[in-house]
């Protein structure tokens, strides 16, 4: 895949990523929530799941260019920084949630791992087959 159109899909997840941020209703609650997930609650286990979901795409793209697993993780958690701090600050009515900054985090960390563990080993049965593989 050329890193053009990685390039392209990363501003249209950024995109989706707004709109679905601010361009949707919110669920209600607090303005601030500093509580770690309560994995006794199902809501909060999905609402933790969806968060990992929603930031794996980055990951994956971010994988693409010549990047490594810690720079990808901080894309991750600087992008999801700047989601709850700007909810917080516009008083959007959403809260912004150190749940929500954990889980897109490591959505961004799983993202980029398993895209870089199968280019990896892409690129080695290529070299045992003799084979070119460039993405």
């Amino acid at each position: 895949m050329s890193q053009r159109v990685a390039l392209g899909l990363l501003w249209f997840w950024a995109a989706c990523i707004v709109y679905f941020t601010f361009g949707t209703p919110s669920g209600g609650g607090h303005a601030l929530n500093l509580k770690p997930l309560d994995l006794t609650n199902a809501a909060d286990i999905k609402d933790a799941v969806l968060n990992v979901l929603m930031f794996a795409p980055v990951g994956l793209l971010l994988a693409l260019f010549p990047v490594r697993w810690y720079q990808a993780t901080l894309f991750g958690f600087l992008g999801s920084l700047t989601i709850e701090v700007t909810q917080y600050l516009t008083r959007s009515g959403r809260s912004a949630d150190i749940n929500d900054l954990t889980s897109n985090t490591l959505g961004a960390l799983i993202g980029f791992s398993c895209t870089a563990a199968v280019l990896a080993l892409t690129r080695h049965s290529s070299r045992i087959r003799g084979t070119r593989v460039d993405c």
